[in-house]
């Protein structure tokens, strides 16, 4: 919780009033691997905040194979935008890859402080902005690099994730075969010898 409210003061400042109103309105839940914070289809009507653990955030092409887009980590946000912005029913998987510990606010709470907390809003539109940019640039290297370079950028940007979930999920990922994945990751470990 509190790294939560040390992540808002970095983007505008909250004062203790503040940071107790938001205290307040957080709830603590604890996921266990496969179970859902999202499912598609249905409206995303809270936001998470990580404390552990790792999520998938996933949806299905058109052959109806699963196509990860990107995993959620500790210090990042759960929510699917679109949905919980618009109030319409989402298109994304949001699910534990791991047991991981979520700080939530529920719609009616996100409300409430935006109406309470005098830099709430400039602080989620910010990192609305951060988390889009994030994405635009994850869907950008998706479609661009090759395989050993898709990879290269998966383990700087998840350093901790490769060693917790399964080889499937990091393929699913970088959009390649889990033997692709194998023969990356033998070459890696060949070359750093």
């Amino acid at each position: 919780m509190d790294n939560l409210i040390a992540l808002f003061n970095t983007i505008l400042p909250i004062s203790e009033e503040e940071a107790l109103l938001i205290k307040k309105h957080l709830r603590f839940n604890r996921y266990l691997k496969r179970n859902c914070f999202n499912e598609a289809g249905k409206v995303c009507n809270k936001l998470g905040f990580v404390e552990s653990g790792i999520f998938k955030v996933s949806s299905y092409k058109d052959t109806g194979d699963e196509y990860i887009k990107y995993f959620v980590t500790k210090g990042h946000f759960l929510i699917d935008l679109n949905s919980f912005f618009y109030n319409t029913p989402s298109s994304e998987n949001i699910q534990a890859l791991t047991e991981s510990e979520v700080f939530t606010l529920t719609r009616t709470s996100f409300e409430i402080l935006e109406k309470e907390v005098s830099n709430f809003s400039e602080i989620i539109n910010e990192l609305k902005q951060r988390a889009l940019l994030e994405k635009f640039s994850i869907k950008n290297e998706m479609l661009v690099d090759d395989a050993l370079t898709k990879y290269k950028k998966f383990i700087s940007r998840y350093p901790n994730v490769a060693q917790s979930i399964s080889q499937k999920h990091i393929a699913l990922h970088l959009g390649i075969s889990e033997y692709t994945l194998s023969r990356i990751r033998a070459k890696k470990q060949f070359l750093a010898k």
